[in-house]
């Protein structure tokens, strides 16, 4: 983690300097920082992945409901941060638009755990079959 964070303070620092005689190359060293260091984040979610499947067969959670927790993880990843290198680039309404398409998306895969959800109420109420 602290190589991750170091190297991305001197990113940073070299994306600031460099903005202000080229912007275009300043966001270039932004764009390469981020996949770098996305790069680091998925070696640590890989880690967290093993956690999480062990976690899932001692609890006999089903295996659909782990890969739509999984889903909503990579939505809401993946929309925080195309949604900040656009603010980044000057374009905030393109970046809140991303957010926007990022919640309607995590209410569209998480649906199925509302019905059986629902399902589990209504059995429960003696209401289902």
């Amino acid at each position: 983690m602290i190589q991750a964070a170091l190297f991305g303070i001197i990113a940073s620092l070299a994306a600031m300097k460099i903005k202000s005689i080229r912007p275009e190359i300043g966001l270039a060293i932004g764009l390469v920082s981020v996949v770098i260091l996305a790069g680091y984040g998925l070696r640590e979610m890989g880690k967290l992945l093993e956690i999480f499947e062990t976690i899932r067969s001692y609890s006999g959670i089903p295996k659909s409901y782990f890969q739509i927790l999984l889903k909503l993880i990579g939505i809401s990843f993946l929309c925080e941060i195309t949604s900040n290198l656009c603010k980044d680039a000057g374009q905030e309404t393109i970046g809140k638009q991303i957010e926007f398409i990022g919640k309607l998306s995590i209410l569209v895969v998480s649906i199925p755990i509302f019905q059986s959800l629902l399902e589990t109420i209504q059995k429960l109420l003696g209401g289902g079959a």
